[in-house]
């Protein structure tokens, strides 16, 4: 690899670990502020205004987190290609495609903002409060859906990665089969969350957080 090539792989393995660690700081965050109990439409909508804020900083953190996690993934594949042109291309865009839908459910509070609003003004909106709640669980159920969706394509671009990277100097077989396991874990948990809604699907999130946490350490080591 050329020196750019070297120093672009440590600059998405940095993106890659800062991802990770505001991801572990997200959550951190939530259960601190918010809490990480699972509630109903009608008790999320009523204790909204009081986690406005938080939610706000959650969603926005969220998706910076992708961002980078999207940065260190599109630089992995200078770093694989020689070792396996097609899983690395493939693993890239499955990444790529699964934290882009995941972003598109990144701040929902754009939408429930609205409803939380109209559901908490002063007057004249009890008629419809109804109304809003099933508004409010729509949207939710959208957001899982795209969020299932995207933990979804992802394992497969880590299961990729970890095939390409088994033979890629300076990352070596123990980060490729590390890989593969967390694309197993992942794909499961992915499995499980299409056959059933849970909060199994957060298996996938931790997966992606170690991956790029472990991946973008090698790509920070690897020599001039």
């Amino acid at each position: 690899m050329t020196d750019q090539e070297i120093s672009a792989l440590r600059w998405g393995g940095i993106a890659g670990i800062l991802g990770s660690l505001l991801m572990l700081a997200v959550f951190g965050f939530l259960a601190a502020f918010v809490g990480l109990q699972t509630l109903d439409a009608e008790a999320s909508i009523e204790r909204f205004p009081e986690v406005r804020a938080a939610r706000i900083i959650e969603n926005t953190a969220y998706l910076l987190t992708l961002a980078l996690w999207a940065l260190h993934s599109a630089t992995l594949l200078l770093a694989f290609w020689t070792a396996g042109l097609a899983p690395a291309l493939a693993g890239c865009v499955m990444s790529l495609l699964g934290l882009t839908i995941l972003a598109t459910g990144a701040v929902p509070h754009t939408a429930t903002t609205v409803l939380s609003d109209l559901y908490h003004a002063p007057s004249g909106m009890a008629p419809i409060q109804p109304v809003l709640v099933v508004a409010w669980e729509a949207i939710q159920g959208w957001v899982d859906a795209i969020v299932v969706t995207g933990l979804v394509l992802t394992p497969i671009g880590m299961g990729l990665f970890g095939l390409a990277m088994r033979r890629a100097p300076g990352f070596g077989p123990w980060t490729g089969w590390i890989s593969l396991g967390l694309c197993l874990a992942g794909l499961v948990a992915a499995g499980m969350g299409l056959a059933q809604e849970g909060d199994i699907v957060g298996v996938g999130i931790f997966a992606l957080v170690f991956f790029h946490l472990i991946v973008g350490w090698k790509s920070v080591q690897l020599p001039a």
